[in-house]
């Protein structure tokens, strides 16, 4: 058993349920029962019974979330201690796209307060760039760890964390071309000659995509807009159309459609470069956004669409 293994077992000890573990913990259900069986098959006993879909702590298992939130804070100020002394404070770097604010990622600046106030040894350097320059900066090894919403891509040098999913859309607002056709999904070709809007450069941040369109001939006139409420501002106002995740309901004072692109999806992806110079810092970092960062607010008052900004850290 690791530490992951185990950290997956006390999320759902704590929640008793697999769902909701595993939304938490942001992996697949099925990821999160072949960690619990992994630990089961090793100890040669159950951890959980489950009767009609509910789940409860057997002795093992009540034994092992008892001895194990010790076992998880101790690792976690081994960690930060070990690295104290091995990095000299050195300063762990990390960016993440502009793309990522204020929509998908409102209660960054919270979590990344809560990662200062856990971790204090590890000075935490935090840039939020244009995506084209987190990708340069990951590729060549300037930042420990960048953070962006990409479709599956592969770039130099990097090693991949993908915290989360989501169904890949085109969104357009009253006025637009598109606005009157049916709901239902999108064929590329009706891409072609589209005004389109993006945060980066498409044959780097949403390859998969752009690549079919050009081997079908398929020309989106597409331009770059980095920051977020540029290019929100484009789409409701009906001048451009623009690739987003796919989203129920409509944003802001006039509406706003979604035709679904089923061929692809987008992944929220921590970029790290293999030779990056705070390795234990960054796996800390890491680890501490898959666990705890929340990527929307489980408060249902608190909507992903709000504008408010949160002061940088640095």
């Amino acid at each position: 058993m690791d530490i992951t293994q185990l950290r997956y077992f006390l999320k759902t000890a704590e929640t008793l349920n697999y769902t909701r573990a595993a939304g938490a913990l942001f992996i697949t259900r099925q990821s999160l029962r072949q960690a619990i069986a992994a630990i089961e098959k090793e100890l040669g006993a159950p951890l959980f019974y489950n009767e009609r879909n509910h789940l409860s702590l057997t002795e093992s298992g009540a034994c092992l979330a008892l001895q194990g939130a010790r076992v998880t804070e101790e690792f976690d100020r081994m960690w930060a201690d070990t690295l104290r002394l091995a990095s000299r404070q050195a300063s762990l770097k990390v960016a993440f796209s502009e793309s990522l604010s204020p929509f998908l990622l409102p209660d960054l600046d919270q979590a990344l307060r809560r990662f200062q106030s856990r971790f204090p040894h590890i000075p935490l350097e935090v840039s939020r760039w244009e995506m084209d320059r987190v990708l340069d900066a990951a590729e060549a090894g300037e930042i420990d760890c960048g953070c962006v919403l990409q479709m599956p891509c592969l770039h130099p040098g990097c090693t991949f964390r993908i915290l989360k999913t989501f169904p890949a859309a085109l969104d357009f607002g009253e006025g637009f071309s598109l606005f009157d056709r049916p709901k239902k999904p999108l064929c590329l070709e009706e891409l072609d000659g589209l005004p389109c809007v993006g945060m980066g450069s498409p044959q780097r941040f949403m390859a998969p995509l752009w690549e079919d369109c050009l081997a079908r001939g398929i020309r989106p006139d597409y331009r770059v807009i980095p920051n977020t409420i540029d290019a929100f501002y484009q789409v409701q106002n009906g001048l451009a159309a623009g690739f987003d995740i796919l989203e129920d309901g409509d944003l802001g004072a006039r509406p706003i459609h979604s035709a679904p692109l089923p061929d692809y999806h987008w992944e929220l992806t921590l970029l790290c470069p293999q030779d990056r110079p705070n390795r234990g810092g960054t796996e800390i970092f890491c680890a501490f956004l898959e666990q705890e960062l929340t990527l929307f607010s489980a408060n249902p008052e608190v909507k992903t669409s709000s504008f408010s900004a949160a002061p940088d850290i640095v």
